[in-house]
């Protein structure tokens, strides 16, 4: 990251270390907007319902788990420097 001050170290809450900066949003409006959404309603249907799908995949959330897992080793061996594009 880059300070008025200069550079400052990655922040604690990095989004590499997010799942739901790393896979949920992503997947969730890829998904929405595949099926294009009539209006703001319709949206938000779409929205509700890819998230009851992706909390029923038990496999799913046992993978992003194990990804997190892993990147936050990824994160521990990198000194906490950003690694999104070491992964």
């Amino acid at each position: 990251w880059i300070d008025r001050r200069g550079t400052i170290g990655w922040p604690p809450h990095s989004p590499d270390l997010m799942p739901c900066d790393f896979f949920l949003w992503e997947i969730v409006k890829d998904h929405v907007y595949e099926q294009n959404p009539r209006d703001i309603n319709h949206t938000k249907s779409l929205i509700e319902e890819e998230f009851t799908l992706l909390n029923s995949n038990i496999v799913l959330c046992q993978v992003i788990c194990r990804s997190v897992a892993d990147r936050c080793q990824i994160c521990l061996d990198n000194e906490g420097k950003q690694f999104e594009h070491l992964y």
